[in-house]
C-alpha cells in the first residue's frame, strides 16, 4: 500500500467539518433542546459493550454487521449498532431508576455493512434517541410522535409522513397467511426489504426460507394482507375481519388507540402501514417510521423507532415485561433533510474577526474582554495586511470584522465594518455587543442557520 493510500479515511466513514459540521451541531442542539423540554434526561453509555450485550437481541442480520474486538485481556467486546441495547442493559443495573423513566442519548454508533452516503448511510453514524421506559398505554407512543412533530417544525421540517404498525398485528397477519412461528422472525427481516427491492424480489426471498418451507400460497396471502389499500379506517377493518388470533387483534387495538391519539392532535400525516416490519428482532408492539413526503431529497426514513417490552426483562434473566418504547433520529439523514429546505448557512461560528494593525498585544486583551460579552470572538495572529486579512474573513462568510490601530487604542474604541455592505462605525468596546445585535445582516451574512418555516 503506498504511503498516500495508507493516509486515507478508512471505508465508509466521513470527516465533517466547516458548514457541515456547523449544521450537525445546529441540529443536535435543537433536538437536545427539543428532549429536554419533554422531559428527558440524557444518558451517556460507553460506544464499547461486552458481545454478549450486543448479541442478545437485534437478529441475525445485524449481528452480521457488529463490530467485534478483543482487549488486552482476551475479552470479547463489540461497538454499539445501536442505542437501545446499552439502554436495557444500563436500566436493567440500575433497579433504583423511579419509572417511568425517560432518557435521551446522542452518540455515534457502527455497522460494518453497506454504505450508501447519497441517503446518509456510513460505517460511523449518529443516533440521536429518546425512550419511555414504564408506560404500557399508547400515550407514550402518542407522546413520542408529538416529540417528533415539534423537532420537525423547529428544524423547517413540517412535510412528512409518519407510518405506523404493530408487530403483534404482523404476527397474526403471518397466522393467518400460514406462516409458521419458526419462520416468522426470518419473514419480518425480509418483509423489511419491501421498499428497498419491490415486491417480486421479496417474494423470492420469503419462497427460499428454510430451503422452501413456505408455500406459494402463503407468500402470497401474507403480501396480500400487508398490501392492504384505503384509509387508516379502512385497513383496520379489513385486517379486524380477516384476523383470527388474540395476538394479532390486541396489536390492532394498540393501532387503534394510538390512531385515536393521532386524531385528537389533528395528526393528518400519521398511516397505518401493514408492511411496516422493522429488521430489528427486538420489537414487539408499536412500529414507526418517518419519512419526507419529498422522497427525491431522501428516499430512507429519518425517524425510526418501536415497543421493546421483552429487552430489559431479558437482561435481567427474570422474563418479565417491562413496558419501553423509544424513537431514533439518525443525525445524517436529519441534517440532509434540514440541508434541502435550507437558505445558507455558514463556514464558521465566528461573529467578529478582529484585525489588529500593528496592536496585536493591545487586541489579545480587548479580544478576552469582547468575548467575555458572550461574542464568538476571532483574531487575525499573523501579521497580514488588513486588505488579506478582510479577504480572509469574507472568505469564511465572517460578518463582521474589528479594526484596532494605535488611533482605536487612543480613543478607547473598535472600528467594526459589516462585509456584506461596509456599514462601519467606531464602537466603546464595552458597546460591541448591542452593536452586532442592532446591525447583523442575518440575510446576507449568513450569520446564523436560516430555514423555510412550513
Amino acid at each position: 500500500m503506498s504511503y498516500t493510500e495508507a493516509l486515507k479515511s478508512a471505508k465508509g466513514v466521513k470527516d465533517w467539518y466547516g458548514r457541515q459540521a456547523i449544521l450537525r451541531n445546529h441540529v443536535r442542539d435543537t433536538l437536545r433542546a427539543v428532549f429536554e423540554r419533554y422531559g428527558y434526561n440524557p444518558v451517556e453509555t460507553p460506544v464499547i459493550e461486552r458481545e454478549e450485550v450486543l448479541s442478545l437481541k437485534g437478529g441475525g442480520e445485524i449481528q452480521k454487521e457488529v463490530f467485534r474486538l478483543t482487549d488486552q485481556g482476551k475479552r470479547r467486546l463489540a461497538l454499539r449498532f445501536d442505542q437501545t441495547l446499552p439502554l436495557a442493559r444500563f436500566y436493567a443495573n440500575h433497579p433504583e431508576l423511579k419509572s417511568p423513566y425517560k432518557r435521551y442519548a446522542i452518540g455515534d454508533v457502527f455497522r460494518d455493512g453497506p454504505t450508501q452516503p447519497e441517503q446518509g448511510r456510513y460505517r460511523i453514524f449518529t443516533q440521536c434517541d429518546v425512550d419511555i421506559i414504564g408506560v404500557e398505554g399508547m400515550a407514550a407512543e402518542a407522546e413520542l410522535l408529538t416529540l417528533a412533530y415539534d423537532a420537525f417544525r423547529e428544524l423547517g421540517l413540517g412535510d412528512v409522513t409518519v407510518k405506523i404498525n404493530n408487530r403483534k398485528a404482523l404476527d397474526g397477519i403471518m397466522d393467518v397467511a400460514g406462516i409458521p412461528d419458526s419462520a416468522k422472525v426470518e419473514a419480518i427481516i425480509i418483509l423489511d426489504k419491501l421498499e428497498k427491492i419491490g415486491t417480486d424480489e421479496v417474494k423470492k426471498e420469503l419462497s427460499r426460507i428454510g430451503g422452501g418451507l413456505l408455500p406459494g400460497s402463503a407468500v402470497d396471502a401474507l403480501i396480500e394482507h400487508t398490501a392492504v389499500q384505503g384509509t387508516n379506517r379502512e385497513r383496520m377493518d379489513y385486517l379486524q375481519r380477516i384476523m383470527t388470533s388474540d395476538t394479532g387483534r390486541r396489536g390492532l387495538e394498540e393501532i387503534r388507540g394510538l390512531l385515536s391519539y393521532c386524531d385528537e392532535m389533528d395528526f393528518d400525516f400519521v398511516e397505518f402501514d401493514p408492511s411496516l416490519a422493522r429488521g430489528l428482532d427486538y420489537y414487539t408492539g408499536t412500529t414507526i417510521e418517518v419519512f419526507l413526503k419529498k422522497r427525491d431529497i431522501l428516499n430512507s426514513a429519518i425517524v425510526a423507532g418501536g415497543r421493546f417490552d421483552n429487552m430489559i426483562g431479558d437482561f435481567r434473566g427474570a422474563g418479565t415485561a417491562v413496558p419501553a418504547v423509544g424513537l431514533s433520529f439518525g443525525l445524517e439523514r436529519t441534517c440532509m433533510a434540514v440541508e434541502s429546505v435550507m437558505s445558507g448557512t455558514k463556514e464558521t461560528v465566528t461573529e467578529l474577526f478582529i484585525i489588529p494593525l500593528n496592536t496585536l498585544s493591545v487586541s489579545l486583551k480587548l479580544a478576552h474582554i469582547i468575548r467575555q460579552q458572550k461574542i464568538n470572538v476571532d483574531i487575525d495572529l499573523t501579521g497580514r495586511s488588513l486588505k488579506s486579512a478582510m479577504r480572509y474573513a469574507d472568505s469564511l462568510g465572517i460578518p463582521f470584522v474589528g479594526i484596532i490601530g494605535e488611533d482605536e487604542v487612543k480613543k478607547e474604541v473598535i472600528t467594526i465594518k459589516r462585509l456584506s455592505d461596509g456599514l462601519q462605525n467606531q464602537i466603546a468596546v464595552t458597546g460591541v455587543k448591542s452593536y452586532l445585535d442592532i446591525n447583523r445582516d442575518s440575510g446576507k451574512s449568513m450569520s446564523r442557520l436560516v430555514l423555510h418555516k412550513p
